[in-house]
């Protein structure tokens, strides 16, 4: 049976504002969903691959098929064909690939992430601003006004992976996209003049044989901020559990998150940390793949 590694992120709470440089007329927009409804704000799931992509290009270890270009200031492929030999690089085995004009050259990725959701409805909030004068390209002296779509808010979203599926070092390569995850910074709210930590505050992994992954958004916040792991419990509850208790790591800075006792009461492994709780699973991944 394969190994499979679900997790489930819970960011820090802060304000997210546009991360697309998208706009309609003069203010800049969030990406919403309607959720329950109400209205949600949300991050895509290739926002957050980017973010990867940007967290190996600094790891000295690792090589990349994508890489910054200095002269256009952007990021390139080193083989944009990707030719034998493309298992080399990371972000190929990773994130899967495929060639625009060849059906027959494309991999899917040991990874897939889902979209970010807030865990509480936009209320509506827009900040209105003024360019300083002069700053306009076209020289205009006047300050002009624009506005913003902000949220003060959380986001959760889940990533599944298999790490029996990569083609090179699947150990390391697994370590590697975990801390990438734990590091996360420039995803959501992200821009010129915005910044959102999207680095994780509490995190549910689960390292299983079972195809599914169970525990998505499996974190509640309600009306005063309080968050809960009831809907993991109760997975873990019945009979014929959905969930073994055994095959979760929790981790979170958050000392107040509900259910965490009784999830470490039936067996969870529950860590005071981001980064233990990392640690603990790339351990089970490597004795898993031995």
């Amino acid at each position: 049976m394969s190994l499979h590694l679900f997790g489930t992120v819970l960011t820090t709470r802060a304000v997210a504002a546009n991360n697309r440089g998208e706009n309609e007329g003069s203010a800049t927009t969030l990406q919403k969903i309607i959720r329950g409804g109400d209205l949600y704000s949300t991050v895509g799931g290739e926002a957050i691959r980017y973010a990867l992509r940007e967290l190996w290009l600094d790891d000295t270890q690792l090589q990349s098929n994508r890489y910054f270009s200095d002269e256009k200031k952007r990021l390139q492929f080193r083989d944009p064909q990707f030719s034998k030999g493309w298992e080399k690089y990371i972000d190929n085995d990773v994130l899967g690939y495929m060639h625009a004009r060849k059906e027959t050259v494309s991999r899917r990725g040991a990874l897939e992430i889902g979209r970010a959701v807030s865990t509480t409805p936009w209320p509506g909030t827009i900040s209105t601003n003024f360019a300083s004068p002069g700053s306009h390209p076209r020289d205009n002296k006047d300050p002009i006004p624009y506005q913003a779509e902000i949220h003060d808010t959380r986001y959760q979203y889940t990533f599944a992976m298999t790490p029996g599926s990569l083609r090179n070092a699947g150990a390391l390569r697994t370590e590697k996209t975990l801390r990438a995850i734990q590091n996360l910074r420039r995803v959501g709210g992200n821009h010129a003049r915005f910044l959102y930590d999207f680095s994780p505050e509490a995190i549910v992994l689960r390292i299983t044989n079972d195809p599914a992954p169970r525990i998505m958004f499996c974190f509640d916040e309600n009306e005063r901020g309080g968050l809960s792991l009831a809907k993991l419990l109760a997975r873990m509850e019945e009979e014929e559990k959905d969930v073994e208790p055994s095959e979760v790591v929790v981790g979170t800075v958050l000392p107040d998150i509900d259910k965490t006792k009784e999830l470490r009461e039936l067996g969870v492994d529950l860590r005071s940390g981001i980064k233990a709780a990392v640690t603990a699973a790339i351990a089970r991944v490597k004795v898993a793949l031995a």
